[in-house]
């Protein structure tokens, strides 16, 4: 029957969502600590706040802000108070209107969308915030957004509120960006705010990441569907970017990919052919453009990691010598392979990575985080079979 069939790799397939929230955020207890710190007086003595959270695009801001809001619900029913957040994406509700409507129907969803204006909703959404007699806080994701439409006058009525609200109300704000949005308000907006409030998010080194994706993975997938090597290519593939939203839609493609054939277990070659869905840095043309000498070692590099995670340097050039031989070509010494390797890293074709051994010594193992290995050999071995396709251009 249709969807019927069980589930060889994916337990849970919310986990692998952005709009998932974990239970414990990993590599972000710093920015949450801020956070406790820059709205403790919100929950002790019902006062507004703000915080403005900055960073790249997958550092962990719209996660920590959920998260943080969250555990602050948490923590006042488990104390006999209340609060309530609002979250509202500025991508998406990047007008004056829009974030309006957004608000209003938090508390009434019935809210037409049309037939009121702006003052009549400020004047709706107050009498809202003050009938629950609570802190509240918004969440404004992407906030640039709402401020390049010249949106300002809307931030600044709301962070007004609390001098005008009545009761036990108050109401906070957590703005969101990847650049320095307090420059984009206005003097009369940052009045109402504090610079020295901007919490800053680093990108994710390799280490972040992979505990990232090891946590993920535990909890979105069956157990044992993933090895540490095929955490460590993921982590590998992302540290570039430091971008753990890219290596969370790359488990989940890769998770996706695996399922299709039903064996229990995602592969290094699944990790690569969702990434070159994602993002691919190796192209026909650079391969076309390497000279028969590189495209030997790098079909030697394909050939020798087969569909593991990585290769070590002196796995590889004993390929290499196999390789050479069969195209009836003289095999460099090591010291030339290795130019030819990091000629290659440097075009994006490959990375390198070394390793402490057990026995001890350093060894340099390779990978092939952009193509599966087998596609790859096949596309050089077409180009190397065809005369018209070498070159001697030289990098």
């Amino acid at each position: 029957m249709m969807f019927e069939r069980t589930s060889a790799i994916i337990k849970d397939g919310k986990k692998l969502s952005f709009e998932y929230v974990p239970e414990k955020l990993v590599h972000r207890e710093e920015q949450m600590r801020r956070l406790e710190t820059l709205f403790r007086p919100m929950i002790t003595d019902g006062l507004s706040c703000s915080a403005f959270l900055t960073g790249s695009v997958g550092t962990g801001k719209t996660v920590t802000a959920k998260r943080f809001c969250e555990d602050m619900l948490k923590y006042c029913a488990a104390n006999g108070k209340q609060m309530d957040y609002i979250f509202i994406n500025c991508r998406i509700k990047n007008t004056e209107y829009g974030v309006l409507i957004h608000l209003i129907r938090h508390f009434d969803p019935g809210y037409p969308d049309r037939g009121f204006s702006a003052d009549e909703m400020l004047r709706s959404f107050k009498k809202h915030i003050e009938s629950r007699a609570r802190p509240f806080v918004i969440i404004l994701d992407e906030a640039d957004m709402l401020l390049k439409s010249s949106n300002k006058d809307i931030i600044y009525q709301m962070s007004r509120f609390t001098d005008e609200l009545r009761g036990n109300s108050s109401l906070s704000m957590i703005l969101i960006s990847q650049g320095q949005v307090a420059e984009m308000l206005d003097d009369a907006s940052m009045s109402s705010f504090k610079r020295a409030n901007t919490i800053k998010f680093d990108r994710y080194t390799k280490d972040e990441l992979k505990d990232i994706v090891r946590i993920r993975a535990e909890e979105a997938l069956i157990s044992g569907a993933m090895d540490g090597e095929v955490i460590d290519l993921l982590a590998d593939i992302g540290k570039g970017y430091g971008d753990a939203r890219l290596v969370i839609e790359m488990l989940e493609r890769a998770a996706t990919i695996a399922e299709e054939r039903s064996d229990g277990r995602v592969t290094a070659d699944d990790v690569r052919s969702a990434n070159a869905m994602i993002y691919s840095n190796v192209s026909e043309n650079k391969l076309i453009a390497l000279d028969t000498k590189r495209k030997l070692a790098l079909l030697a590099i394909a050939r020798a990691i087969k569909g593991d995670p990585y290769v070590s340097i002196t796995r590889a050039e004993k390929t290499y010598a196999v390789v050479c031989e069969e195209y009836g070509q003289a095999a460099r010494k090591h010291t030339q392979f290795w130019t030819y390797v990091q000629d290659m890293e440097k075009m994006n074709l490959l990375d390198t990575i070394v390793r402490s051994e057990a026995e001890g010594g350093r060894v340099t193992y390779i990978s092939l985080p952009d193509i599966p290995p087998k596609e790859l050999a096949k596309k050089l071995e077409t180009f190397l079979d065809s005369p018209t396709a070498n070159n001697e251009y030289e990098i």
